[in-house]
């Protein structure tokens, strides 16, 4: 007789529980599906969750169809619940949004108005889901108007431009709404939490000084080399196996070196050279320009690398060299350092840890161009990445990544 849910003994229960957690985790997979981004109702949110809702369908019907441990009866019960349950999820997306939109949305006041609390106001108005509604942007003095607009609209977030220790007077009337049960907020900390970029223009050297303490990363950066390490002997091997095949490709398409180098800076400003399949013509030299080399110029077989990233699997050899991560801000090369430098504040405190292949900035700002402003925008990702490091948003990264490599975008 076949077994039930119920009837699985205790070991096969556990198991069945790191399959749920497995079909879980493929939400965040397929795309943004985290509290914030999944809140808005759009056609595309709609279209991802009709794929991840497929993907676990698939993986229920593969473990309850084809491993007799977990055989369900009669089988009619699983595509049942199937169908209840994307209904049900569709619907409640639908009405819980709705509700949500008005009950619990947070309330707040800028005080200080300046460019990036107007970018601020934009992006919560461009993005409702986020659950913030900005009542108005007040001058940091102007109290009688702050009073006034408490008495109207009972906001319950305070996002202060001026730093709090920095005039006493301001410091004794936030502290006043603060018994009042309003949350104060400085607005680089704010910034950042909502947009997950750090605001460069509005922050100094202090910043650095106390939020990265690089003695707290000991344990995470060991066991961060030793996952480098580990994986990257597994895709040298890969690489050694594709290698044939790769130099013959180059070779055909256009005589010359197999390899690809270029000096590039890594940690702490050292320079190292990045290594790379050979996908442009020799002749071709793109090394004084900071945006991608344009489709034409590229070799037939080179279009090839690139879009299923092999072009990429050398680096493997700087990684395991130490010179190099699978995960952290990409390497630049050193005269465009020297440069932005100069013309961007703190651009050399993306440094302060070791380049990636994948990073935080790629997957946010893929499409990037050579403008200051666009250059701007990746740092503020890449130094977001410096502060927050973890294990966890490493794994985000990663499996983001491997969405993107499966999907054969980012290329």
């Amino acid at each position: 007789m076949a077994q039930t849910i119920k009837d699985i003994p205790a070991g096969y229960k556990r198991r069945f529980n790191i399959i749920r957690r497995f079909r879980a985790n493929s939400f965040y997979t397929v795309r943004d599906y985290r509290t914030g981004l999944a809140m808005r109702n759009e056609e595309s949110f709609y279209k991802t969750l009709v794929v991840a809702f497929g993907i676990n369908a698939a993986i229920a019907i593969t473990f309850f169809y084809f491993i007799p441990i977990f055989i369900i009866t009669p089988k009619i019960n699983l595509f049942i619940h199937l169908a209840l349950a994307l209904a049900l999820l569709l619907f409640s997306r639908q009405y819980f949004n709705r509700w949500a939109r008005e009950s619990l949305r947070i309330h707040l006041v800028f005080l200080g108005a300046n460019s990036e609390t107007m970018e601020l106001k934009e992006f919560l108005s461009a993005n409702p889901q986020l659950g913030y509604r900005v009542d108005d942007i007040l001058a940091p003095d102007n109290f009688a108007e702050l009073e006034s607009l408490w008495q109207s609209k009972k906001f319950s977030l305070i996002v202060s431009a001026e730093k709090f220790d920095h005039s006493q007077k301001l410091a004794g009337l936030l502290f006043n709404y603060f018994k009042k049960g309003v949350t104060i907020s400085d607005l680089d900390k704010f910034y950042e939490n909502v947009t997950s970029r750090v605001p460069v223009s509005i922050i100094r050297e202090i910043w650095f000084l106390e939020n990265l303490a690089e003695i707290k990363k000991g344990f995470y950066e060991t066991g961060k080399r030793i996952f480098d390490a580990a994986l990257g002997i597994i895709f040298a091997i890969i690489t050694v196996a594709i290698f044939p095949i790769a130099a013959i490709g180059i070779k055909i398409f256009d005589p010359g070196p197999i390899f690809y180098r270029q000096q590039r800076m890594g940690k702490n400003g050292r320079i190292f050279t990045l290594l790379k399949f050979r996908s442009l013509p020799v002749a071709k030299n793109t090394d004084n320009i900071m945006q991608k080399p344009p489709k034409e110029l590229i070799t037939s077989f080179g279009k090839f690398l690139r879009k299923s990233h092999w072009d990429e699997l050398p680096q493997v050899w700087n990684i395991l060299k130490n010179e190099m991560s699978f995960i952290g801000p990409r390497p630049e090369k050193p005269e465009f350092v020297a440069r932005l430098s100069a013309e961007i504040p703190f651009y050399e405190m993306r440094h302060l840890v070791k380049p990636g292949i994948a990073g935080w900035a790629q997957l946010n700002n893929p499409n990037a161009g050579p403008t200051i402003k666009e250059t701007l925008e990746k740092l503020q990702y890449d130094l977001y990445y410096v502060k927050n490091r973890s294990v966890f948003l490493d794994l985000s990264i990663i499996l983001k990544t491997i969405k993107i490599l499966l999907s054969g975008a980012g290329k």
